[in-house]
């Protein structure tokens, strides 16, 4: 009890600094040596873990000259079910873009809170109705540091490492059913691979690109000595198109995006939708199996003469592989198949110099689920 109500309080804490050192979204936070400070709120929405509210804090620098503007960011965010998380990212670029370096640190609290699925064809144990929730909270520690170097003209290769730490405990009959009958356990693990990216963003378009390509291809390995039970790995494919939309002040951007995952991966580990902002207004974690082939769009018309964006987005996703689960309708069968989204938005721009936007987007799925966002930066 008392550990939770530290990492509440970190929390609390946390958000309230982010407000007061960083200030409201001052549009004159541009400091003498060239950083510039922005903070704003948060907002999420979605069946899962419910409404939450924070806010996240970003800085844009330059660690020479020459090189694109780096972005550090720390975001914390608390929700009325109880959920809360924080984390930092810093995306540096340096040396004359030669090198990047992109590092995150992360902590999630979330209390999940799912109806037991209709068509789930299973005698469920005396005790448990169809009418009850699955209720289960999971605790999440992240760290992960990638370094590339640039070996060819917009050519970037290099490694990365993983540090994951999850915990599961259900809280209530119907959640331990749905944890023990998944395969989800405590999981420990580090990992490490490789990625290869084709970036032609431009140093003016790190943030909000305009005409250019970016495709990563990053691998990544499990295994046994790294603390994971039984060793696994994943490929990502991540290909994202920009170019100018009816008018040359918008922009129209696509994206393809293939998770694909070895047959022992952990059920925290799979491809999930609403992860990576791949087709928003799924709640994260609810659908995923092992492997997610996905594609969207966006396009972005820019409001003339002022600092708004409005956003219309649509994407399709097909899951399949199921999960190694316990079988029968427990290992994520069900989760297969075909999965489609779409919402609008409206995007004020933070600074117009940097590309970096203010966001809130409502997306509306296949599933008759809904999901409202709030947050700095595009989501692809």
């Amino acid at each position: 009890m008392m550990s939770q109500v530290f990492k509440k309080s970190f929390i609390t804490c946390c958000i309230v600094m982010l407000l007061t050192q960083t200030g409201f979204a001052k549009p004159s936070s541009n400091t003498s040596d060239g950083l510039t400070l922005k903070a704003m709120p948060t907002l999420s929405s979605n069946p899962t873990s419910g409404t939450g509210v924070g806010v996240t804090g970003v800085g844009i620098y330059k660690v020479d000259e020459d090189s694109s503007p780096s972005q550090a960011l720390i975001a914390a965010q608390y929700t009325n079910t109880e959920s809360y998380n924080v984390f930092a990212v810093n995306r540096m670029f340096f040396d004359s873009d030669k090198w990047q370096s992109n590092s995150v640190l992360g902590y999630l609290y979330n209390n999940n809170q799912n109806s037991i699925p209709g068509d789930l064809e299973i005698d469920l144990p005396v005790g448990i109705s169809p009418d009850d929730q699955i209720e289960y909270n999971v605790e999440i520690y992240v760290a992960y540091q990638q370094f590339l170097y640039e070996v060819s003209n917009n050519f970037y290769f290099g490694p990365q490492v993983y540090y994951i730490d999850q915990k599961f405990n259900a809280t209530n009959e119907a959640g331990k059913l749905f944890l023990v009958g998944n395969g989800i356990e405590d999981s420990s693990r580090g990992g490490y691979g490789f990625t290869l990216n084709y970036d032609s963003r431009t140093k003016s378009e790190k943030f909000y690109p305009i005409d250019s390509s970016f495709v990563g291809l990053m691998v990544t390995q499990f295994p046994e000595w790294m603390g994971i039970d039984e060793k696994y790995s994943n490929a990502i494919l991540n290909a994202r198109k920009y170019t100018h939309g009816f008018r040359k002040q918008d922009v129209f951007a696509m994206q393809l995006y293939v998770h694909l995952s070895s047959e022992n991966t952990p059920d925290g580990a799979l491809a999930g939708l609403g992860s990576r902002n791949m087709l928003r207004g799924f709640p994260i974690g609810l659908y995923k199996t092992r492997h997610l082939v996905g594609t969207q769009g966006e396009y972005r018309y820019l409001i003339r003469d002022t600092s708004f964006r409005l956003t219309a987005f649509g994407g399709f996703a097909n899951l399949s592989g199921g999960s190694k689960g316990n079988g029968g309708d427990f290992n994520r069968d069900k989760d297969n198949g075909n999965y489609y989204s779409g919402g609008v938005g409206v995007h004020y721009i933070l600074d117009k110099s940097q590309g970096l936007d203010y966001r809130v987007n409502l997306a509306y799925t296949n599933k008759h689920e809904a999901s409202l966002y709030a947050s700095i930066n595009q989501a692809f």
